[in-house]
């Protein structure tokens, strides 16, 4: 018989084989795909809007590889010709400057309250339509009967405003004021004026209105509301940056048009505010149209939808005295709607003389919400009296009401601009580093206006008391002297848009417009809390920021700080390589690109291949109260950039998944090598036999190490196809390896076979010894008995054990191994099954194996269990029996087990011994359940 027949008729071998090659094919087809799905993800999330991140030279080191999110600090250090140096580097794509302009502390408009009271179509609504242009109102015959909240003869109410905000995690009340007095339903009157009459809506008699204390206004009858004038809002305190329009629209792609109108506003000299202002002045004296109030009207071939605050801003300058010959506008686009949290609440109550309640007539707020435009809010703030409709509707375009804006010119400012200091704590073992913020001084907000509504005289600062806010930023050196700017919307962005263009794993810092918020998730005392969302604060100058209020132009900028085009003023640079392609492929051009950058004395960083990670922040002096006492507020998390992210997650994740690999195949190998030699062990028989038929040593080896190389052909034929298909060197590597250990697994069977008679390992009978009648002692006999295949079998759970424990310890430590940044999490959870049917398969691959050393003895021990159960053993005995052969050998590989997943682990993971060992003796556990359960 060939040693090819040979082979087939061991059943055992055949099976230890063909297990073997399918442990090796399908582990390398599993590292194959983890390998593809590696690239992939990474490939997809590592390179963002731009690859390069130019800074000064002085002021470039961030601390390692770790970035705080915001690129823009107000210091500058780059010129305008060193960015024309960069856009003529070879290879560079586009170029984006960014810097921090200025604060401006701004008042919003004043409150108002409004209680429906419509009279109806008066003889002037006509006449009013008719001067107005007005074409779209509801026709005369549809208007409603009049309506009114208020009764005929005026009553007495008290009103109380109430302003609050909150930063996610406390609620501080700004202001609680309250006024009182009479209201009643308005009369319509005829008045003999000059030329003719006037029909007017006036107060009832006896009326005496609310007025609340200065800067607040008193009570106005119109013909469809009373409006009732409120306490101010607070000061809002908003940033500003600027870009090159167009550099930043070649940057951020579709997400970029809010910047066109910018792209296209007037030079330098074509912004003098005084000119600007007097050309709408002058075209105001002409009158507008629904339409130039629906739509907006253009300037310098724009359209310039926000004309309305802007001509309120310039007449209070005017009227302030602030505008000067040399002051020019700012061209800007702003944020659309805040993230500050502000509520306002008005509570309403019918009292008597004595100020007693009689009713509650309700309560009404609201929030500055998303209406809310930097620089350019035109709608009112209002608050409509419980039950009120509101009919202005009537009178279509024309109905849409316009506030004053802003209450007066805003306050442009340096102080406490610039992005927090922090300093770095120790760095754990995956990179990530604790900060901690760096207090800079308090900031008073929720100040009243210099001035009330006349200009004449001071606000009655008894209504409400400033309240002071941390601040962890820092301020800037202001720049020359400057005459005060005024303000030019063009358009709106949404800042939430902006950041998801830039992504959410490989997220960039772009600058000051899209800053990442911050989340509370420890309490001053050190324990965990609900994860808050940090609300930034009224001033603009604590940890937690919104997004810049405006963007302008670096003609802007100059106009507010004061430089000149030589100067300096250029914070970052973010650049873009022109080269197509994923992260993988791009990154020699990038970093060639980035080298010819530096030798211009720059500071260059390549983000391409960056991801977000959050960091833990300490904050300090965080709140003071009423009293002065100054408590802490936790720790919050963030997200910074982590440099080279890709490059480490990349490295990690294929490392993990060779290891699996190698652990998976090599100890399906020794358990291979065990069973081969407790085969070989069964066939001592036929030794025996060829010996006595004068067969040599020599030739008998020979003879059945033929028949195992048949084993060895058949792994090497598959290898070979495996790795022609694969074309990879760790598949090559594996392959080898795996054919290597059986082929010295075979040579060291052979080379043990002993051509002598097995004793004889009968239960002892009537020769004298004493009957064995118990389980344990008989299990034990037939070990010791058997000891070479006992052994065998100790040795490949052993192994089982081992590999176990070295498969958990390398499936814990991949989070570690990766890194702490978005990429990396994205990345071990989309191979996490990859990497979990590579563990499984080696556990499984060396748990049937160990269960087939363990069935060679099979049919010895059928026959062993035949004789016993004639001496009258049960079913019972027999399972004991099964139970102490199987606890004893797994007593025996439990220490090479553990030893073995503990020295693996001290490699891998040093972290992960205990959780290996606990691993290693779950398997021994379940090993010890799988091969002791019930069978015929």
């Amino acid at each position: 018989m060939n040693p090819a027949a040979r082979f087939l008729r061991s059943r055992s071998l055949v099976v230890t084989v063909v297990v073997l090659v399918a442990a090796m094919v399908l582990s390398v087809f599993i590292q194959a795909r983890a390998q593809i799905a590696i690239n992939d993800v990474v490939d997809k999330n590592a390179r963002g809007l731009y690859d390069i991140l130019v800074l000064p030279e002085d002021t470039g080191g961030s601390g390692g590889t770790l970035r705080q999110p915001d690129v823009v600090s107000g210091t500058g250090g780059i010129t305008a010709a060193e960015l024309q140096q960069i856009r003529q580097v070879s290879g560079v794509a586009v170029a984006a400057p960014i810097s921090l302009v200025s604060k401006v502390v701004q008042d919003a408009q004043v409150p108002q309250l409004k209680a429906t009271d419509y009279v109806g179509y008066t003889p002037n609504t006509q006449a009013f339509i008719d001067q107005q242009g007005i074409s779209d109102a509801v026709p005369k015959d549809q208007w409603p009967a009049p309506d009114s909240v208020l009764s005929d003869t005026p009553k007495r109410y008290r009103i109380t405003a109430k302003a609050e905000t909150s930063d996610g995690k406390n609620t501080t009340v700004l202001f609680e004021n309250s006024a009182q007095g009479t209201l009643g339903q308005g009369e319509v009157v005829t008045e003999k004026v000059p030329g003719g009459t006037s029909v007017r809506t006036v107060a009832p008699d006896g009326e005496t209105g609310i007025k609340f204390p200065d800067p607040a206004g008193g009570t106005f009858h119109g013909n469809f509301d009373v409006s009732i004038a409120l306490p101010t809002l607070p000061q809002i305190s908003e940033t500003v940056v600027a870009v090159d329009p167009v550099a930043e629209q070649a940057l951020l792609g579709e997400a970029g048009a809010f910047l066109a109108p910018l792209a296209k506003a007037p030079g330098a000299s074509g912004r003098n505010a005084e000119e600007v202002g007097q050309r709408f002045m002058d075209r105001m004296s002409q009158g507008f149209s629904a339409e130039d109030v629906k739509s907006g009207i253009y300037h310098e071939g724009l359209p310039f939808k926000f004309w309305s605050p802007f001509l309120f801003q310039y007449q209070s300058a005017k009227e302030a005295g602030s505008l000067t010959d040399d002051s020019q506008v700012i061209p800007m686009v702003v944020r659309s709607g805040t993230e500050l949290n502000l509520k306002y609440s008005v509570t309403i109550e019918e009292i008597d003389e004595a100020g007693n309640t009689i009713a509650e007539v309700g309560t009404v707020s609201r929030n500055l919400g998303e209406d809310y435009l930097p620089f350019a809010t035109s709608k009112p703030f209002e608050l409509r009296w419980p039950g009120g409709k509101d009919y202005n509707y009537l009178l279509g375009s024309g109905g849409i009401q316009v506030a004053s804006g802003l209450y007066q010119p805003a306050l442009w400012s340096t102080d406490f601009v610039s992005r927090p200091e922090y300093s770095a704590g120790e760095a754990e073992a995956n990179g990530a580093t604790d900060q901690t913020v760096i207090p800079q001084g308090w900031v008073q907000v929720n100040k009243l206006p210099e001035k009330t509504l006349s200009w004449q005289t001071e606000p009655d600062t008894t209504q409400r008391e400033p309240v002071s806010e941390q601040s962890y930023r820092q301020s800037l050196q202001a720049g020359g002297e400057t005459s005060a700017p005024l303000p030019f919307v063009f358009g709106t962005f949404d800042a939430n848009a902006v950041r998801s263009a830039a992504g959410d794993i490989n997220y960039l810092p772009l600058g000051g417009y899209d800053p990442t918020p911050l989340t509370l998730v420890e309490d001053a005392q050190g324990n965990d809390v609900e994860p808050v969302a940090l609300d930034p604060g009224l001033s603009g100058a604590g940890l937690a920021v919104q997004s810049a209020g405006a963007i302008t132009d670096y003609t802007g900028l100059a106009a507010v700080r004061g430089t000149s085009a030589e100067d300096p003023v250029i914070d970052a640079i973010r650049v873009r390589v022109n080269a197509a392609g994923s992260w993988q492929s791009a990154r020699e051009e990038i970093a060639a690109v980035a080298g010819d950058i530096a030798a211009l004395g720059l500071h260059t960083e390549v983000v391409a291949g960056s991801a977000r990670e959050d960091v833990s922040i300490t904050v300090p002096e965080y709140r003071k109260d009423s009293l002065g006492t100054v408590s802490a507020l936790g720790t919050v998390t963030q997200s910074w950039v982590r440099q080279g992210s890709a490059t480490g997650v990349q490295n990690a994740l294929s490392s993990s998944s060779i290891a699996l690999l190698a652990l998976t195949i090599g100890g399906a190998a020794l358990v291979t090598a065990a069973s081969t030699v407790t085969f070989t062990r069964n066939r001592r028989a036929e030794a025996v036999t060829l010996r006595a038929m004068g067969w040599t040593r020599g030739r008998i080896r020979s003879w059945f190490l033929h028949e195992l190389l048949v084993g060895a052909v058949a792994i090497l034929a598959v290898a070979a196809v495996v790795v022609a298909l694969s074309r990879n060197w760790v598949t090559a590597l594996v392959s080898a390896a795996a054919l290597a250990i059986y082929l010295a697994a075979a040579f060291t069977s052979a080379a043990l076979l002993k051509p002598h008679p097995r004793p004889d390992s009968a239960p002892a009978g009537g020769d004298g010894s004493a009957l064995v009648d118990n389980a344990k002692t008989y299990a034990a006999r037939q070990l010791l008995s058997n000891r070479f295949n006992s052994a065998a079998v100790a040795v490949s759970v052993g192994v089982l054990g081992a590999a176990a424990g070295a498969l958990v310890a390398v499936l814990v430590d991949l989070p570690r191994a990766v890194g702490s940044s978005a990429l990396s999490v994205l990345a071990v959870n989309q191979l996490s099954g990859l990497n979990l049917a590579l563990a499984l398969l080696g556990v499984l691959a060396s748990l049937m194996l160990t269960l087939i050393t363990g069935r060679f003895e099979l049919p010895r021990k059928r026959e062993q269990w035949q004789i016993l159960t004639a001496m009258g053993w049960g079913p019972g005995l027999l399972l004991q029996l099964r139970r102490w052969e199987a606890g004893i050998l797994g007593v025996l590989a439990l220490p090479l087990a553990i030893l073995g997943s503990v020295a693996v682990t001290l490699v891998i993971a040093p972290h992960a011994v205990l959780r290996a060992a606990l691993a290693s003796v779950l398997a021994v556990l379940i090993w010890f359940i799988v091969t002791t359960r019930t069978r015929k």
